[in-house]
């Protein structure tokens, strides 16, 4: 199964679907796919990303009965890592009750949850709940944690998306579907990635009049200063997919806050399984990086040979610098 990102609104709804129509017509493999789609939503939850528009519930109703019509699976992301104790009080447990229930009542069949309170809510009344990555879950006993509440599927922190025995570890010991970001390029074990997402937690669900993104800003930076962080990024390429296979349950495509033209473009890449030319193309957060670099995406074909094998003691190892030398250019 492939999860896709959706902007948000209905007009981007229909372009998606209308894309897999087209897809499904000429190509056998995405034929035999299935497809859900994720959204963010608007209320004082928040999520962990930024998003271009989140449907009020009457919209949102609108766009479930479409995107059933068409056998696709709806997810609404409500996935924030910090509600600062809100969810907590008598008016905030009574309030995501209301919003849960009205959730289920349009048709809802799926919430991406991060907090542990929430999903219990959620279970509650009676909707599947998907573990959003924003709950770091990067190890085996902390999947553990969510399968016991008997969650519909758990997406995996992606700093783990290249450790194969780890992901094996956990697909062995649930009974839950796995879910792994295909196209996030985030800084590999990134040390502001908590603050990050509560920078954006707050900021989306009470309009915080931030004057910049420091944590954003800071990720560019440092990736143009040093580009082996590029290549030690958890990115999958779409060609390195059947590695995954046999793990993994739900593909997920990252970028929710990006125009549906981009979005297209990755979808249609990972459903070919292949991409020529530059992968900063594909990849997510921060997509501006593409602007600064060219990715040769064929001189890291066997890469993935080594990254399975690979014990990420990298004091030790010049192989993703080394290749970054190799595949990575500097545009003029």
């Amino acid at each position: 199964m492939f999860s896709i990102p959706h902007p948000g609104d209905f007009e981007s709804l229909k372009v998606i679907v209308n894309e897999i129509k087209k897809i499904k017509k000429y190509d056998k493999r995405a034929r035999k796919e299935r497809f859900e789609i994720y959204l963010g939503f608007s209320e004082f939850i928040g999520t962990g990303r930024a998003t271009l528009h989140k449907p009020n519930f009457e919209e949102l109703e609108e766009q479930i009965r479409y995107a059933k019509k068409n056998n696709l699976r709806m997810e609404v992301v409500i996935n924030a890592s910090c509600l600062g104790g809100t969810h907590l009080t008598a008016n905030g447990i009574s309030y995501i009750n209301w919003i849960f229930n009205q959730l289920k009542n349009i048709g809802v069949e799926c919430v991406a949850l991060s907090d542990p309170y929430l999903v219990d809510l959620a279970k509650n009344n009676d909707l599947d709940v998907n573990v959003s990555c924003i709950a770091l879950v990067d190890c085996l006993d902390k999947a553990l944690f969510w399968d016991e509440k008997e969650v519909y599927a758990i997406t995996l922190d992606s700093s783990i998306n290249r450790h194969f025995d780890i992901i094996q570890e956990i697909k062995d010991n649930v009974n839950c579907k796995l879910k792994i970001l295909v196209n996030e390029a985030c800084l590999y074990k990134c040390p502001m990635r908590t603050q990050h997402f509560n920078f954006f937690s707050h900021a989306n669900a009470q309009n915080i009049p931030a004057l910049d993104d420091y944590y954003y800003n800071k990720c560019i930076n440092l990736r143009i200063k040093n580009k082996e962080l590029i290549i030690k990024s958890p990115f999958i390429r779409p060609e390195d997919l059947a590695h995954y296979e046999k793990m993994i349950d739900i593909f997920k495509i990252s970028g929710r806050s990006h125009p549906i033209g981009w979005i297209k473009r990755v979808l249609l890449a990972y459903l070919k399984r292949k991409w020529d030319g530059n992968l900063m193309e594909l990849l997510d957060c921060p997509r501006e990086l593409q602007h600064f670099f060219y990715l040769d995406n064929k001189i890291l074909n066997s890469a993935i040979k080594k990254w399975k094998t690979c014990n990420k003691r990298c004091s030790g190892c010049n192989f993703c610098k080394d290749l970054a030398e190799k595949a990575l250019k500097v545009k003029n």
